[in-house]
This record gives C-alpha cells, structure tokens and sequence, in this order.
C-alpha cells in the first residue's frame, strides 16, 4: 500500500469502529471497490472510495423511508453538511442550501440562532 491508502485504511477503520461496523470488512469493500481510494471514478458512473451510485443513494434513501435508524440519518446528515461546507465555504452559504429554497429567508437565522444558545 502507498502512503495515500495507508492514510484512507485509518479514516476507515476509525470511522467504521465509531459507527459499530467491523472495520476489517469496510476496509476489503473499499479495496475491492477502489483499492482504497486509488480507482474513485468508474466508468459505469460509481464514485469514491467505496463506489457509491445513484441506485446505492436511492436505496439508502428508501431504506431510510423504511425505518428509522439514527445513526444512519445522523452520518448521512453529517455527512452532507460537511459537503455542502466544503463546496460553499462558510456555515452560512451551507445552511442556505441545506434548506428548501422557499425557506431560506427564515431557515438561516434560525440555525444561527440556534448555534449561539
């Protein structure tokens, strides 16, 4: 393994054990999907270290649609936030497209509000 797998093995690992997962099994599904991160783009249109798709993200949706598991919603919502941050830069320009568009003139101070208390 190079130093840039070694790296993306312990965010596995570490993220897996928090979530009660057998690291050791996330860790093979990664390699075998991506080789832990080396191969993130498929030509059948999968991305990332475990080549997600359109049709796994349908599913977890309506699996979420389903039952209720917290820390599946909880990693998901996190998850996204932490997108929406990286692709928008500040928690005020994230919080707004977390949001339906209709409910932004009051969604953003809401959440700020909230912050502060």
């Amino acid at each position: 393994m190079n130093r840039d797998q070694i790296v993306t093995k312990g965010k596995i690992e570490q993220v897996a054990a928090i979530l009660g997962v057998n690291p050791k099994w996330a860790v093979a599904v990664a390699l075998v999907e991506s080789s832990l991160g080396m191969n993130q783009k498929s030509p059948t249109g999968c991305r990332g270290v475990f080549q997600m798709s359109g049709i796994a993200m349908k599913d977890l949706l309506e699996a979420m649609e389903r039952k209720d598991d917290d820390m599946i919603d909880i990693c998901c919502g996190i998850l996204f936030m932490r997108l929406l941050l990286r692709r928008h830069g500040s928690i005020e320009a994230a919080t707004a497209k977390f949001c339906d568009p209709k409910d932004r003139a009051f969604y953003v101070d809401r959440v700020l509000d909230a912050m502060k208390g």
